[in-house]
């Protein structure tokens, strides 16, 4: 690169400095400056010597040949410093209001990243509206102002409010009246979402929010009203109160960015909490007409079970069991238990369409296999292409403290019966899935148990559990017999809860399909004894 162009390609860097360059010779005479030294002076030009009416605190630097100077000049604040390269002096000069004022933009910057971090961590900390709610006042004050108040949309005539009155305050929650609203115009506007920008309110309007309203700004402050933005319609409206600072000024206004920024983040906060407790009271409502009935009494039968739907199902179930007295005024019960195809809600759907048909075909039906060729049509006419193993059937009292099961079944795994001296026998009940084909044909057993022994009925959740040693070892049928087997001599209940803390303990955490158990045991019935024992989990 010839001489020429690296001089010029070293102006032109020059002139991107931020700092004014100004080269004199060693009489003090100028021979090169940059363009930033021509707006701090103005009349500074190549080939003069720079002085005080030109050059300000610089010309009176060369003239005194110093090597510092602080000075204004041109409503500038300007220091600079001389340094010697080749017998010619190189003033670097700089603008101390420029330097703080790009300090402050960057301290404010820095505050504004931190703070809305901040307010998305706390915000995105709970689901729970409430606490949410109060999250959002608490960071406003001291952040945003000395005061906020934050109203939410109304409801049933009257609307909730959460409020900080001063930095390091607790926050107070409360509910006024709806038409409270109307003698706040800026705040009904915000809630309508017809002000989108934070708006001033008028001084003392506030005060018609009663025991809501936070602490007047007094003289030189500013209220200020913003929407948080929503699903559609806004959250709620925050008010920030800020008083005067010192010597009667206001507080310097918040960046209407971060403002912005703040409101868009609280409101999707609260939209969130509000879709979440929606949907939470959904799964409550459906979760209560799915979770198994208590388990009823009756003489001669103990009864034991455990229920514990897969743990990303929301508590919904594929995996069912109910139970409930014989009908036909002859003692004892008619159960069932079963394993819908697939998970969570869908399955649950399919659940509740299974247990209220069996329900409703056991007042016109008692024949177990016309039952399930019924509930086989039922669920092949309703074309969800989804289907169900099935076991159900009726324990009564036989003679000398037995009891007789009769037992249908659809594609659902063999029964097991637990003799007295911890014999264990497969019950192969058969049958194919229902709901799966047209004319599915579906098995039949019997079995007679006496006193203490019992039957379990399980789903394929407890011999599919996977853990053990390697963490994806199936628990299995075999495992199944034999823990089963250690619990001859013991209550119906407590077998049910014994095998599933050690499906539980097998699993030790890892995810699991549906588990449900059913134990249906022989007893002889005794005056002011419970048939029933164990519970779902």
């Amino acid at each position: 690169m010839r001489g020429r162009s690296r001089r010029k390609l070293l102006e032109t860097l020059l002139d991107l400095a931020d700092q004014a360059v100004v080269v004199c010779d060693a009489s003090g005479v100028v021979r090169w400056c940059n363009g930033p030294a021509g707006v701090y002076f103005p009349g500074l030009r190549q080939g003069m010597t720079p002085d005080p009416a030109a050059a300000g605190p610089l010309g009176q630097a060369v003239v005194a040949s110093a090597v510092r100077f602080d000075g204004e000049f041109l409503g500038r604040r300007l220091t600079g410093h001389r340094s010697t390269v080749q017998d010619c002096s190189v003033w670097l000069v700089s603008d101390e209001t420029e330097v703080r004022r790009c300090g402050a933009e960057l301290r404010a910057e820095r505050f504004r990243a931190a703070f809305l971090s901040e307010a998305g961590r706390q915000l995105g900390a709970s689901l729970h509206h409430g606490r949410t709610a109060r999250s959002v006042v608490e960071l406003a004050v001291p952040a945003l102002a000395d005061a906020a108040l934050l109203v939410l949309p109304p409801r049933v005539g009257h609307v909730d409010w959460h409020r900080c009155a001063a930095p390091g305050a607790a926050v107070e929650s409360g509910a006024l009246p709806a038409s409270s609203l109307e003698r706040v115009p800026q705040l009904a506007r915000a809630l309508a979402g017809l002000s989108p920008r934070p708006a001033s309110c008028q001084p003392g309007w506030l005060g018609a929010l009663g025991g809501a309203a936070p602490p007047e700004p007094g003289k030189g402050g500013e209220s200020l009203v913003t929407a948080l933005p929503g699903s559609g319609a806004p959250e709620g409206a925050l008010v920030l109160v800020r008083s005067a600072g010192a010597g009667g000024r206001s507080r310097p206004a918040a960046d209407a960015a971060l403002l912005c920024d703040f409101a868009f983040q609280a409101g999707m906060a609260l939209s969130t909490a509000v879709l979440y407790a929606q949907q939470a009271h959904t799964a409550a409502v459906l979760q209560s007409g799915l979770d198994p009935a208590p388990l009823p009494e009756a003489p001669g039968v103990r009864l034991g079970a455990a229920y514990r739907p897969a743990p990303e199902a929301l508590g919904f179930g594929g995996d069912f069991y109910q139970v409930e007295p014989a009908r036909d005024g002859g003692g004892g019960v008619e159960f069932a238990l079963g394993d819908v195809c697939g998970k969570g809600v869908e399955a649950a759907v399919l659940t509740g369409h299974v247990r209220q048909s069996l329900r409703t075909l056991a007042l016109v039906e008692s024949r177990p296999l016309r039952v399930l060729d019924v509930l086989n049509q039922s669920l092949l006419e309703a074309d969800s292409g989804r289907f169900t193993s099935l076991v159900m059937g009726a324990a009564r009292q036989g003679a000398q403290g037995t009891l007789d099961v009769v037992l249908a079944g659809g594609g659902h795994l063999p029964p097991l019966v637990l003799r007295r001296g911890g014999i264990v026998e497969a019950v192969d009940v058969g049958g194919m899935l229902v709901g799966a084909l047209p004319g599915a044909e579906f098995g039949q057993a019997g079995v007679r148990l006496a006193r203490d022994e019992l039957i379990l009925l399980y789903s394929d959740g407890v011999t599919e559990a996977r853990g053990g040693p390697t963490g994806a070892e199936e628990y299995g049928s075999e495992r199944l017999a034999h823990d089963l087997a250690g619990c001859a001599g013991m209550p119906a209940g407590a077998v049910a809860e014994r095998i599933d803390l050690r499906v539980a303990e097998w699993l030790a955490g890892h995810a699991h399909d549906d588990i449900a158990m059913l134990a249906i045991q022989s007893s002889p019935p005794s005056p002011g004894s419970s048939g029933a024992a164990g519970a779902p989990r």
